[in-house]
Parts: C-alpha cells; structure tokens; sequence
C-alpha cells in the first residue's frame, strides 16, 4: 500500500497522467488501483514504475519511515516541553516532501497548528484549522481526535473556555495522548468550575508522572493546589511552603516560566486574604521573570494583578498606577487580548467617575466575562454593580439584576 501511495505522490508531483505513466507498463486501470492500495502487484512493476519516476522505492520507503518517526517525535517533543528539539524537527520536517502525502497532510497540519499555538501565534493556528475544515479531510480517529485535541488549546488561548471545554470532551478513550486532560483542568479552572478541574488535574498529573515529565507535573501540581485553595483557603503558611517545594523543583531544572506562573499565584493568594504587601512582592517577583519569550498573555494577567493589589493596598500613587493601567490596556489591545477589560476598569476607577464606570461594567464587562464563560468575574461585578444600583437608588435595574441572577440559579436543596 506504501508503494502505491509513493508512486501516486511522486507521478502528480512530475506532473505526469496515469495513462502517461502506465504507458507500456500496465494498464491505466491496473495503475489506478495500485495507487489506491487495493490490488495484488508485481515488484517487477512497482520498480519500472519508480524508473520512469526516476525515484528509488527504497530509499522512498525509508524516507516514508523516517517521517513517520520524525512526526510523533515533533508531537513528543511538545508534550514535553522540550524547546530546542521541537524547532529542530520542525525544520527537519520542513525540508521534507512527503510531508504532504494523503498519508500525513492532516497530522502535519495539526502538528504545526500545535507549533504556532506553543509559540503563542493562536492567529495561524486558526488558518490551518479554517482550512482543514474547509478540506474536509480529516479520516482517521487518530486525527479526529488530534484535531479536537488541537482546536481545544487553539479555543482555550482564545479564551473561549466553555468551547474549549466542549472540544476537548468529545475525545474518545482510543486517543493515547493524555496530556489533553490538562489542558481540560486548565479550562474548567478557568470558568471555576473547581471540582472538574481537581479531577483532570489529577489525571494529567499520573500521566505525566507516568512518562516522567517533570515540567508538566510542576503544572499539574500547581493546578491542584490553585484549586485546593478554590473555595476555603487553606493555611497560608502551608501554602507557602507547597510553593516554595515547587519554585524549588522550578529552580532544578531552570525553569523561569514556570516560576512566574507560582509566584503570579502567590500574589493572588495573598491579594484574597487582603495581605497586599505581601501580594505586590509576588507580583513584582513574577514580573521580574518575565522575558521575551513569555506570552503578552501571562504578562497582563500578572500586571493586571499587581495594579489591583497595588490599588487596593494604596501602594502606588494615582500616577504610577494610572501610567501602568495605560500601559496595560496599549499592550492588551496590540495583542487583542481579552484583559484589556480589566485596564480600562482601573483606569476608570482612578478617574473616580462612578456612573462611566458602572456603565462600562454593566454594557461591556459583565457581556464580555459571559461570553468568555468567566463565572468568578462576572459574579464579582455583577455583585458590584448590584451595589451601586442599590446605593444610587436605582431599584428598578436592581431588582432586574437581582430577578435575573436568581432565575438562574440553580437549587441544590431541590434539582430543577
């Protein structure tokens, strides 16, 4: 079957027909089903064929091979996390032809969609993805499931949690790369849905036990403590030490991003128990981290919470904090990055204008947080602005506001 495929490959990359081909060989017919994989052939003919092709179907075997190998190692690779591996084999694949046969188009495609969305690109990712939509030509269950795998993360960096969720759930016990479970925890985590993203934490976490990826299990390991934190914090000061064993194991094998993300952590842990010293001194930890290479995403969720606490510490004057919510918000918006709302939050509250800013939440930011599927920051503001209807007399909107948030909520004492 590998033959007819090489040959099939090769004769349209020569531009040469069937009947061309086949010309004094064998029949056109006889041609058409040794591409297809569904007859008996003779070595006799496969080889004058690959000499009229002017190719070595042993030498084209072996390349055949080689990028089977080199494909699941590319997908390794990112799964590991290995960085300089991973652009080597992308440029050893690159080089490669037979990367757009039948036979590995669409797993090339989504592995080099996975690429741009490790690079922080989510833009090209969604062009290859368009595109294999359009084709329509994704057959296997492996790629079926590579592709949701893939469209789950492009979703996820997109912030669009609730379709990342949806994606991702739709693979089925036959794909082998466990690794999604975490990107699954990761988006239940992000809609605060804690239980769910306990569950898929843990089992990232023995997979990547299991295939001794240390970087990964310092991510599963500080996803479940995000969450053991989630509803009643525990004792900060052992909290304290479960990240600092963590920064610890970071430090072992030098990894910088990831110690930021702890220390980003650290700061809101400290922010929710109102300890805001101690939160600025995180924050500022974990921009000091920050390099070029690090995604402008990580970056403005890290400023964002070093401005709120900041503010709510009275740490910073109206002057610097105002000259880093602008810088905020100009970076947000070059990376069409969904934080931009929090900036012109902070900008607007330090314009101390009550009405613009209460606008602003209830026609942009409570429409925004719902879309994206943020639960914890819609309830926040939807709380707040609650606050404000009640303490400018506006009762009509509050109880529209109050009439809604109950018709919505669910009973646990009698399921509805």
């Amino acid at each position: 079957m590998i033959d007819g495929k090489l040959i099939k490959f090769h004769r349209e990359d020569s531009g040469l027909t069937q009947e061309q081909l086949a010309q004094g060989i064998c029949s056109t017919t006889h041609l058409s089903k040794i591409e297809r994989g569904i007859t008996e052939y003779s070595r006799e003919i496969t080889d004058l064929l690959a000499k009229r092709l002017r190719i070595n179907m042993e030498a084209e075997r072996a390349r055949y091979q080689s990028l089977q190998l080199k494909l699941a190692d590319w997908n390794d690779a990112v799964i590991m996390i290995r960085s300089c591996e991973i652009h080597q084999l992308k440029s050893e694949i690159e080089k490669e032809p037979l990367r757009f046969l039948s036979d590995f188009f669409v797993q090339y495609q989504l592995l080099l969609a996975r690429y741009y969305l490790f690079l922080d690109q989510p833009e090209k990712a969604k062009d290859i993805l368009d595109m294999l939509e359009k084709k329509n030509d994704v057959s296997s269950p492996f790629e079926q499931n590579l592709l949701l795998h893939v469209k789950g993360i492009y979703f996820f960096s997109t912030r669009k949690f609730n379709s990342c969720i949806q994606a991702l759930n739709q693979i089925d016990d036959e794909y082998p790369n466990s690794e999604y479970y975490f990107h699954l925890a990761l988006a239940y985590h992000s809609i605060h849905s804690n239980t769910f993203a306990y569950y898929y934490g843990q089992r990232a976490l023995q997979f990547f036990q299991k295939t001794l990826n240390i970087l990964r299990v310092i991510d599963s390991e500080t996803l479940i403590l995000i969450q053991l934190n989630a509803k009643e914090p525990f004792d900060m000061e052992q909290n304290k030490q479960q990240y600092d064993k963590l920064l610890r194991l970071c430090e072992s094998v030098n990894s910088k991003e990831r110690a930021h993300k702890i220390h980003n952590n650290l700061g809101f842990e400290y922010f929710r128990r109102k300890r805001y010293p101690e939160s600025k001194e995180s924050y500022e930890k974990a921009l000091a981290l920050i390099t070029e290479k690090t995604p402008a995403s990580y970056y403005l969720v890290t400023l964002s919470g070093y401005i709120l606490s900041c503010m709510k510490g009275y740490l910073l004057s109206k002057e610097e904090l105002h000259h880093l919510s602008v810088k905020g918000l100009t970076r947000a918006k070059e990376h069409q990055d969904p934080s931009l709302v929090f900036f012109e939050i902070y900008l607007l509250s330090l314009k101390e204008d009550e009405e613009e800013l209460y606008t602003y939440i209830e026609k942009t930011a409570l429409p925004h947080f719902k879309c994206t599927g943020s639960q914890l920051m819609y309830q926040h503001y939807e709380r707040k602005l609650f606050l404000y209807y009640v303490k400018t007399g506006q009762t009509e909107k509050g109880f529209q506001l109050a009439s809604e948030k109950m018709s919505n909520e669910i009973s646990y004492y009698e399921l509805e």
